[in-house]
């Protein structure tokens, strides 16, 4: 079995600004900006959707197949993921531009300006050599080739999570729809969630009965799995795990999803079947939870680290029982 994880794949460029930007934008000159800001501190770090969930799976002694399109930067980015063991074959380089990249400048109120560059997230990565007996997660990347999976996938009959996180305003109504239909999880935070609605047209109703197993995380709430076979419900509370101390919360989505799966996996769950109602849900939820707070500990989306031992202790210290 595989874990097949496609998505973005991009260096953040992080830059402090000691001052308040609103000291030095005029709201009556807003049609004339022109203005430059000295940063104290510059940091690179290593993120993008798809590789945060393979550090994390990593982590968690899987070993994920990463799927992403990068560009001729990524060598010291692909040396570090090999490094931890992370399956590189279905990245594919594109030699004529850069890596994804986002440019972040925060000033002393935690107000942020981003220039993003898709770079060779614009493109294709190579294609997944899925088969039923796999598990994939789609995240956010390339919207296009987001959909194509999907659809890939559903005809493969392979068992797949999608993941559309802030790549959810460029789908349609009808494509969107399609993806939460043909997908065997549904996963949004509450934002993404009234965004669906939304889009869809649909009601929280309507799109659990699409999905079947709809995920909404809550942030300090923890999150809530919802699931629906015929006229059966359940829903299902997941208490967040507690923080030792707030970093970053940047990335704790990408953790929770690695833990996601890492439950998943545990419970030897086959989700292109009928079984769903019997797995512990509770117990899944809640490794996704301890999985995303690591990441909110840490500045930085791949800063964080922990020993599978480590992870099992805090677990039981947590929530009183044992790992599945």
């Amino acid at each position: 079995m595989s874990i097949i994880v496609s998505g973005s794949t991009v260096f953040d460029r992080i830059m402090d600004f000691p001052g308040l930007f609103s000291d030095h934008i005029l709201p009556q000159e807003i049609h004339k900006l022109n203005v430059s800001f000295v940063v104290r501190e510059f940091k690179e770090t290593f993120g993008g959707a798809a590789a945060n969930i393979a550090y994390n799976l990593a982590l968690l002694k899987e070993t994920p197949l990463l799927y992403s399109a990068v560009g001729k930067d990524f060598g010291k980015y692909g040396e570090r993921l090999k490094k931890l063991n992370i399956n590189l074959s279905g990245v594919k380089v594109y030699p004529q531009t850069f890596t994804a990249s986002a440019y972040i400048i925060t000033d002393k109120s935690d107000n942020q300006i981003t220039g993003f560059f898709p770079g060779a997230m614009s493109f294709y990565a190579s294609t997944p050599k899925a088969t039923a007996n796999d598990l994939a997660i789609i995240s956010p990347g390339n919207a296009n080739e987001m959909l194509d999976l999907a659809e890939n996938y559903f005809k493969k009959k392979v068992p797949f999570i999608f993941d559309p996180g802030q790549q959810i305003i460029q789908f349609t109504k009808n494509q969107l729809r399609t993806a939460i239909n043909q997908a065997s999880i549904y996963i949004v935070n509450d934002y993404e969630l009234s965004l669906t609605k939304k889009i869809t047209g649909w009601p929280q109703e309507k799109i659990l009965k699409a999905a079947k197993i709809l995920i909404v995380t809550l942030g300090k709430q923890g999150s809530v799995i919802e699931l629906c076979q015929g006229r059966s419900l359940e829903r299902v509370k997941i208490k967040p795990a507690k923080v030792k101390v707030v970093k970053d919360p940047t990335g704790a989505g990408d953790a929770y999803r690695a833990g996601l799966i890492k439950g998943l996996l545990l419970s030897k769950m086959k989700l292109n079947t009928e079984n769903y109602f019997k797995l512990p849900w509770i117990e899944i939820g809640q490794i996704a939870s301890l999985a995303s707070v690591y990441a909110v500990e840490e500045y930085g989306t791949q800063a964080h680290s922990y020993t599978l031992k480590e992870f099992k202790d805090r677990y039981f210290k947590e929530f009183k029982s044992t790992i599945l």
